[in-house]
């Protein structure tokens, strides 16, 4: 974008070359310019929509800001979106195509040819208009205001930085001089101690002695509580594995036992079909003709022939040896939950004996820094009494440049509002006058009103 033109006439043979120039300036120049234009009409009512237009653009223009003349048409989007405006860029365009401001490609947006299709203005009429026979006394009047503004923004920071840098040295200096009484006492405290560890010190050495003794008896513990610890351990793994080998054990017996009972089971239906046999046999022989009893008579013969003694002792022998199977796995069961048992103790007993052996290297480096700790206290609180006095002197030195600072700070606020009090009187009296460039002095003043949100409000500040 070319700089921005400052004059009362925009250059161009033509109209529609002035519009165009006109879209080349920022988009303060360009509210101002309309303003100027239409002040009159209705310029004066939407000078304030004007001035939200304006600083909208700025902060969408992420990429020149301030000495931005134009949006992309997404930015544009943006824009209009935040006034909730119903009329599109594209419906924009289509009226300024339609009043011959804008040729068929147009990629940008500038601010005037959206208020040009907003306000349905002659836009011909717009950059022909007169802008005021008052351009000295705007110059004046925003030269006024941008060294106000200058001045108002030194004074704020310096004011800031003094307030800052004054509360900081205060909190210092009250620090530092506690941290010396606190010192002093500490020092005081360490004096009496050291003066009735003076008079202790033969009895110190007696403890001296004792203690060392207690140190070696300590170790000896520890060496000691990490020796039953290993045993526990080792003692806890032997549980373990004779827990294991129980319960293989027991799965073992209880195959062995069913397959006895198994075998039990067909001696037993061995023995139900003999007798079931003989009974059958017994009956059919009772029963029918004496052809079909003398047969049944013959096959009882011969199957009681038969001699089921065998059948009878295995079934014997195979009942006591499931009973003894079963009392085998049972005592197996049991020597198997006692396993268990000395397995939990085990584990008890080893968890227990090394809590102990933490104890005891624990209770030993306490003692060794409790020795080591008395040795220092009285030269770490003679330093620190030292240091506090040379930081409550550094605080005192401070706390006198703050309070400089913001006298120093104070005048240039007092410098600054004055010369924002001399713009305000300057614009009024010029805003009074006919034939003004209304626009251009109303923009000065508001950028005066934003400007004093600076100020305290006991010198004619407003709140933000």
């Amino acid at each position: 974008a070319m700089a921005d033109n400052k004059g009362n006439v925009l250059p161009g043979n033509t109209d529609f070359e002035k519009l165009e120039y006109l879209c080349q300036r920022t988009y303060k120049a360009q509210a101002v310019w309309f303003l100027n234009a239409f002040w009159d009409s209705f310029g004066e009512g939407e000078a304030e929509n004007l001035w939200n237009y304006v600083h909208k653009a700025v902060e969408i223009d992420l990429d020149h800001r301030e000495a931005g003349t134009h949006l992309n048409e997404m930015e544009a989007h943006r824009l209009l979106e935040s006034f909730d405006e119903t009329m599109t860029v594209r419906e924009m365009r289509t009226y300024l195509r339609q009043h011959g401001a804008i040729g068929e490609r147009v990629k940008n947006v500038p601010l005037v040819h959206w208020w040009i299709a907003k306000y349905k203005v002659d836009w011909a009429k717009m950059v022909n208009a007169s802008q005021g026979d008052n351009r000295e006394a705007i110059e004046k009047a925003q030269a006024m205001l941008e060294s106000a503004q200058a001045a108002l923004n030194e004074a704020t920071a310096r004011a800031n930085e003094a307030a800052n840098a004054l509360r900081q040295a205060i909190a210092a200096e009250d620090a530092a001089k506690a941290r010396e009484a606190e010192a002093k006492a500490a020092e005081a405290a360490a004096v009496a101690r050291e003066d009735s560890a003076k008079s202790a010190e033969a009895a110190a050495v007696s403890r001296e002695q004792a203690a060392k003794s207690a140190e070696a008896a300590a170790k000896a513990a520890e060496e000691q509580a990490h020796a039953r610890a290993e045993a526990a351990k080792a003692s806890e793994e032997a549980a373990h594995t004779r827990k294991e080998e129980l319960a293989a054990k027991e799965i073992e017996l209880e195959a062995a036992q069913a397959e006895l009972e198994a075998a039990l089971a067909e001696l037993k239906a061995q023995e139900d079909a003999y007798n079931a046999k003989t009974a059958e046999l017994t009956k059919k022989s009772e029963e029918g003709g004496v052809v079909s009893r003398n047969r049944a008579k013959n096959e009882l013969a011969q199957h009681l022939a038969e001699d089921p003694l065998p059948l009878r002792r295995a079934k014997i022998t195979m009942e006591a040896a499931v009973k003894k199977a079963d009392r085998a796995r049972n005592a197996v069961a049991t020597a198997r939950v006692d396993a268990e048992a000395a397995a939990e103790q085990a584990s008890k007993d080893r968890a227990a004996a090394e809590q102990a052996a933490a104890e005891a290297t624990s209770a030993r480096q306490a003692a060794e820094q409790s020795r080591a700790a008395a040795e220092k206290a009285r030269a770490e609180a003679t330093a620190a009494r030292q240091a506090a006095e040379q930081s409550r002197a550094a605080a005192e030195q401070a706390r006198a440049h703050s309070e400089q600072a913001k006298a120093a700070a104070d005048a240039a606020r007092e410098e600054a509002e004055r010369q924002v009090a001399a713009a305000e009187e300057f614009l009024h009296e010029e805003m009074s006058k006919p034939g003004q460039a209304y626009g251009a002095l109303w923009w000065i003043e508001r950028e005066l009103f934003e400007a004093k949100k600076y100020m305290p409000t006991s010198k004619g500040g407003i709140a933000k």
